[in-house]
């Protein structure tokens, strides 16, 4: 008796050799003057569990604070932020450098390699990066917003920290050229950078809070910039035009915490009272900047209303029957759950793949149409 059994489970954290999941390792190893045999970045990652779109999901890099780390920052806003893959590097001495951190770690090369990285998966959708940061690591968010030019970031989040003078001076923004040095002028950011335009940015910061003064001036080492001239200046970097919005902003919902919106939403800053942290307020301001619908699922009956899949027709292995009247090309990849790949191939006709008894995932990609099952030949 042939037998067919399809266990319809569309769940990334089954490990496929073009998949992003949470076993993925994602460290990256670098050196330099402080650590010259090599120090490594740990990446925790957190992939959702739910089928992904057809076009990925989107990805957020999650950047902790001074005396932090990437797993429990992670953890902090997996809830927060869904249909997004998670990943969350540790900095070195739990910081990042900006200036006068315990840190002089490459920090820059080491999220263009992780951005290089993350989007050669098949389920990251690479036009969808974000940024997330917090303190110490809002600076470093502010520092990629500036200086990398990467296309598909679309989207930067900074929380409890605005610009700095060394970033932000002469109404220019600026990166260092070299290494970043306290005696140095404006700290060694010397050379001028004119932002990719096209960016989505949040700033939130809180008048009462007792490390970074929300008005400017110097703090842990470094000078800041008033938020509200900095969020200003990052609307003008996106093509605002008009006056700076001073005054009080619009209050969300009676909840003291005040919007100032530029260009329709793209360049947006929060004020509130949540000191060195954030409120439910501005917690939910975060999700509702990063929604993304994870409704527009890859999972598309036209797929299976032209693939039907067989499994032991007559031999061991599965048949693919197509019926393709317009000659579709599919990518059809057949893998054991240990990801080890036993067939992968373009099809646009019926096709049979010879596989012994076990079970294995078969994953079909096309115009439109991203199918996964976990299938038992027996």
């Amino acid at each position: 008796m042939k037998h067919l059994l399809l266990l319809f489970i569309f769940c990334p954290i089954l490990l496929f050799s073009q998949d992003l999941t949470n076993a993925t390792n994602l460290d990256i190893t670098k050196s330099w003057e402080q650590e010259p045999q090599g120090w490594t970045y740990s990446v925790s990652v957190h992939v959702p569990e739910v089928s992904a779109p057809v076009d990925g999901f989107p990805i957020c890099i999650l950047l902790h604070g001074n005396g932090g780390n990437g797993s429990a920052f992670l953890s902090n806003f997996k809830d927060n932020i869904p249909c997004h893959i998670l990943v969350a590097p540790d900095g070195y001495e739990n910081s990042w450098n900006i200036c006068g951190e315990d840190s002089d770690a490459p920090d820059m090369e080491m999220i263009e390699e992780l951005i290089t990285a993350v989007e050669t998966y098949d389920n990251v959708n690479s036009s969808m990066i974000r940024i997330i940061g917090f303190s110490n690591g809002a600076a470093l968010t502010n520092r990629i917003f500036v200086e990398n030019n990467h296309q598909g970031i679309d989207k930067f989040c900074a929380i409890v920290s605005q610009f700095t003078d060394m970033q932000l001076h002469n109404q220019s923004f600026y990166g260092p050229s070299s290494v970043t040095e306290a005696g140095l002028p404006f700290c060694g950011y010397d050379t001028e950078f004119i932002p990719e335009t096209g960016r989505h940015y949040l700033n939130i910061c809180n008048t009462n809070d007792p490390i970074i003064p929300y008005d400017g001036g110097p703090a842990v080492g470094a000078i800041f910039v008033p938020a509200k001239v900095s969020i200003y200046e990052v609307a003008k970097s996106q093509g605002y035009t008009g006056s700076i919005i001073s005054g009080d902003g619009a209050e969300i919902n009676s909840s003291g915490v005040f919007e100032y919106n530029y260009l329709s939403g793209q360049v947006v800053h929060l004020r509130g009272d949540a000191q060195h942290g954030l409120n439910q307020t501005q917690t939910q301001f975060v999700s509702d900047f990063m929604e993304f619908d994870c409704s527009s699922s890859g999972l598309i009956t036209e797929a299976y209303e032209n693939i039907k899949i067989e499994t032991n027709p007559g031999l061991s292995g599965v048949r693919l029957i197509v019926k393709n009247e317009n000659t579709t090309e599919y990518t059809t990849i057949l893998t054991e759950l240990n990801g080890k790949t036993i067939y992968e191939g373009i099809i646009s006709e019926t096709t049979f793949i010879p596989a012994i008894p076990g079970q294995y995932i078969l994953k079909v990609l096309g115009e439109n149409i991203r199918l996964q099952e976990t299938i038992i030949i027996l």
